[in-house]
């Protein structure tokens, strides 16, 4: 039977603030899969004590979340970054209950047909959201059976998204004298890196262009996008990184140059 979710929809429209919930250990708003119906949802408050509230009940199952005030005019933003990741269901907690919102009728996002680069990588931002949530849990005992098969299971659907792929990579033109030829030899192109609190060098790299954007809007760097299948990642590997940084300004995915090579000897099989 269809359910009628306008009268709640509008409720939640008229929100001057509403508090969203993210995971600790993402820096990301924090998903579930409804186990009944699949749904990949997110939670949002009308009141911020009922949000901390739940993040309270959360950890103590060892699920680290922050609640994250979104004003009026972030609203689209974060509702935009749901679709970005996959998320289909908004749970909305009204005061007097749960209500379980569609995403689509509550924003309508555009779309972004037509793009020359992925504008959205929703597949892969799920699974490897559901697997570093539950991989990174603090107090988690190593006897939990499991616990570790279904964190197999996880990582097996992540890598199979992550050699499906395609992905996003900068390189730094700032110092190119005149216009820049990607076919010209000796220009001066540099390429980003990040480096670990150990000082190893790591190449950024991306799943769609949201999440470079968010990785280069306070770097003043002139950059120039190259789309990259997964097996061109090793040839694109500059010698002294020890591998990638899958969005650095989320979900932080180290892919060591080792993983990489075993990840593609896996898929030639």
């Amino acid at each position: 039977m269809a359910v009628d979710h306008r009268l709640m929809i509008k409720k939640l429209q008229g929100l001057e603030t509403i508090y969203a919930s993210f995971a600790q250990t993402t820096r990301m708003p924090y998903v579930e899969c409804d186990q009944e119906t699949f749904d990949d949802q997110a939670y949002v408050f009308a009141d911020e004590e009922e949000a901390k509230k739940w993040a309270k009940e959360y950890q103590e199952k060892h699920i680290p979340l922050t609640t994250v005030k979104v004003d009026k005019e972030q609203m689209l933003m974060y509702y935009s970054s749901l679709y970005l990741i996959g998320v289909n269901r908004l749970v909305f907690h009204n005061g007097a209950g749960l209500s379980y919102l569609p995403l689509e009728q509550v924003v309508t996002v555009k779309r972004g047909e037509g793009e020359n680069f992925p504008a959205r990588n929703a597949t892969l931002q799920l699974t490897m959201l559901y697997f570093l949530q539950e991989l990174r849990r603090p107090v988690q005992s190593s006897e939990d059976v499991e616990r570790r098969r279904n964190l197999q299971e996880m990582e097996q659907e992540m890598m199979a998204n992550l050699v499906r792929s395609r992905y996003i990579m900068a390189v730094d033109i700032s110092q190119v004298e005149g216009e820049f030829d990607p076919q010209k030899p000796g220009q001066n192109i540099r390429i980003p890196y990040v480096k670990n609190q150990e000082g190893e060098i790591f190449q950024p790299l991306f799943s769609d262009m949201w999440e470079f954007q968010k990785f280069s809007k306070n770097n003043n760097s002139k950059f120039r996008l190259v789309m990259v299948p997964f097996k061109g990642l090793l040839p694109s590997l500059v010698k002294d990184a020890k591998g990638y940084i899958l969005n650095p300004a989320g979900v932080n995915l180290v892919l060591l140059r080792e993983r990489l090579k075993a990840m593609e000897e896996q898929a030639e099989v």
